[in-house]
């Protein structure tokens, strides 16, 4: 097994592994399905865009085994939906019935989000580790750690210090991790789903 930089090709793996490791999360919204699936390869293509140095994958052969996306600055994120024309596509995609989502779920995630924002809001500006999973035929393997550690050196070879993110405070194995790799609790936020913890490297 080897941690290297996500490449194109990689990007749909990981999207399937999001939906898989985060199954429970997307279905609180809507049915899984290959429109939903669809949905998070083209978010998983512009996180890749926007983050390319800072989004590694764990490969053993040609499969993926885990992934990270550790971003430097959110706010770039932001700007490239808008600016690509991504924002747009997705909309039209929307409309459409291509990601499956009806109006009332819809509604549902753009709150979700919202308050999301509140989160980004009310914390220091920093780095961010924005999403992590390893599939569960590899976890016990430290996987999980290696990519946390490969997240963790990237984001200090930029000179950024803070890196904050979100854990469900009855994850305790990845708080135990996180804990481990420096980061403590400075908060809590919610969203339509529960409590988040925020935590902070520093």
């Amino acid at each position: 097994m080897k941690i290297i930089l996500a490449q194109y090709q990689h990007i749909d793996e990981v999207a399937e592994l999001f939906c898989l490791a985060f199954e429970e999360s997307i279905t609180f919204f809507t049915p899984m399905s290959e429109k939903i699936k669809n949905a998070m390869k083209d978010a998983f293509h512009l996180l890749h865009e926007v983050f390319t140095q800072g989004f590694f994958v764990a490969v053993e052969g040609d499969k993926v085994c885990g992934y990270i996306v550790m971003a430097d600055d959110i706010k770039r994120l932001w700007m490239q939906a808008i600016t690509s024309g991504f924002l747009k596509k997705a909309i039209v995609s929307v409309i459409r019935g291509e990601y499956g989502l009806t109006l009332p779920t819809l509604y549902k995630i753009v709150k979700n989000k919202l308050l999301y924002f509140r989160f980004e809001l009310t914390t220091k500006p920093s780095a961010q580790l924005l999403s992590i999973a390893v599939h569960p035929e590899h976890q016990g393997e430290g996987i999980g750690q290696k990519l946390l550690s490969k997240g963790i050196d990237y984001i200090e070879s930029l000179g950024i210090k803070r890196i904050k993110l979100e854990a469900r405070p009855d994850n305790t194995a990845a708080v135990k991790i996180y804990e481990k790799h420096g980061f403590h609790t400075v908060g809590q936020t919610c969203d339509l789903q529960g409590k988040w913890l925020i935590m902070v490297r520093e």
